[in-house]
């Protein structure tokens, strides 16, 4: 992908931005039974004042106010861990 240079904007200054307000990347997994086999069912997004997540068939995108809340609201008859993968720490 290339970035279109505007007038009065340095591709630094681009990238600071998106640095600055990168969402942070989460794992909703539901553990099954007594082997502690798992599913992944949901990706989110977490950003500075709600996340996001996507079903991982494709089939359902919806918000929470973090992903805390997320993992709390689909765990109601499931064993729902949040899950964050490795990834640089949050700069906020």
């Amino acid at each position: 992908m290339t970035l279109q240079k505007h007038p009065g904007t340095e591709l630094g200054e681009l990238q600071q931005m998106v640095d600055e307000n990168a969402p942070r990347v989460f794992a909703l997994c539901e553990e099954l039974g007594d082997r502690h086999d798992a599913v992944l069912h949901y990706w989110g997004m977490a950003h500075g004042d709600h996340a996001d997540l996507i079903g991982t068939g494709g089939s359902l995108h919806i918000g929470f106010r973090d992903a805390t809340t997320a993992r709390e609201r689909l765990a109601c008859r499931r064993n729902m861990h949040l899950v964050w993968p490795h990834q640089p720490p949050n700069p906020h």
